[in-house]
């Protein structure tokens, strides 16, 4: 046993690199201990909580991702970030703090949201899957964020750690592996709820399900800040792949948050022209990086009115170039 933990030691030492930033590091290793502490005894008490209660139950099942697994999933990302593992060479003193503010905020935000959710559903939490006789419908307070506010803060939390510890390899594994996973919990456990009450329909219609479901003077004050990064990196001359990737992902997760749909569609739109163009400013000209501009225009305009991303959505409900390929796809030959 000490053999393979001292393999482990070693694997980890040569594929280690130094933090780019010694103190903001440091920073992030405290607010990643308080945070993920605090998460881990708020689900021992739930566990604590259930175990206490015997309320009449109509289902139940198993899920294949349950608690044990999600926490086994952030066990595995918790070395990337102190062995700084995956991390991005970051060398702007500013880009630094940017990353490192907005990574810190999302955590301790999650956070709160977290527990706020846990003491919200009170006694009706459960790792399996749960239907009880009396079994009310949870809209408002943490519930008004997102459908699913437990697996919707700690999705924020993993990502807002991979942005305070500048980590690309743990953003790609919360995005390709977790939020698949939980995707599929939700489900399980919707297809549930709305056989039991009907109503929740109209839920589904109007909240996220594991993205934060923002509008009104939050959405403008969100939009902001994007534009704000934006507007920075491009006149840092900070284009970089990495950089605009990591922007994108943020466009992208809230062009799913925001509401109106339109708004949510423009922000889609942009996070993928983003990538675009920063391939066009690596490999074609540097002077592509001056769209970026235009797209802080059109995302400044499209706060008091109708940006084009906007006007297309309102005129075609969606992206019409996927909805061509659709229709032109290749079914292959007739029989």
């Amino acid at each position: 046993m000490q053999n393979l933990y001292d393999l482990i030691q070693n694997l980890f030492a040569q594929i280690s690199s130094p933090a780019v930033n010694g103190p903001l590091q440091q920073a992030g290793i405290i607010i990643l201990n308080i945070t993920g502490f605090s998460l881990i005894f708020a689900v021992l008490f739930k566990f604590w909580q259930h175990a206490q209660t015997h309320p009449a139950l109509e289902k139940t099942k198993t899920h294949f991702f349950s608690t044990r697994e999600m926490t086994a999933l952030v066990l595995i990302l918790i070395p990337f970030w102190y062995r700084n593992i995956g991390q991005m060479p970051i060398t702007d003193d500013v880009t630094q703090i940017i990353y490192f503010s907005l990574g810190a905020f999302l955590a301790i935000f999650a956070l709160t949201w977290h527990i706020w959710a846990k003491v919200n559903i009170g006694q009706l939490w459960s790792d399996t899957i749960e239907i009880k006789q009396s079994h009310p419908l949870i809209t408002t307070e943490a519930y008004a964020w997102a459908r699913h506010p437990m697996y919707a803060s700690l999705l924020l939390w993993c990502w807002g750690c991979g942005l305070m510890f500048y980590n690309w390899i743990t953003t790609l594994i919360v995005t390709g592996v977790m939020l698949p996973l939980m995707h599929l919990r939700a489900k399980a456990e919707e297809e549930n709820l709305l056989a039991k009450n009907p109503d929740y329909q109209l839920y589904q219609n109007n909240v996220r399900q594991l993205i934060i479901t923002t509008s009104g003077k939050a959405s403008i004050l969100i939009r902001l800040g994007l534009i704000s990064i934006l507007g920075y990196f491009t006149i840092a001359n900070q284009v970089t792949f990495s950089h605009m990737f990591f922007l994108a992902a943020l466009y992208f997760y809230f062009g799913h948050s925001f509401l109106p749909e339109k708004v949510a569609f423009s922000f889609r739109s942009k996070a993928g022209v983003m990538l675009v163009v920063a391939l066009l400013t690596i490999y074609v000209h540097p002077a592509w990086r001056y769209f970026y501009f235009v797209m802080m225009a059109m995302s400044l305009y499209g706060l008091v009115g109708n940006c084009p991303c906007m006007l297309i959505y309102e005129k075609y409900h969606g992206c019409p170039c996927l909805k061509l390929l659709k229709k032109c796809r290749w079914k292959g030959p007739s029989k």
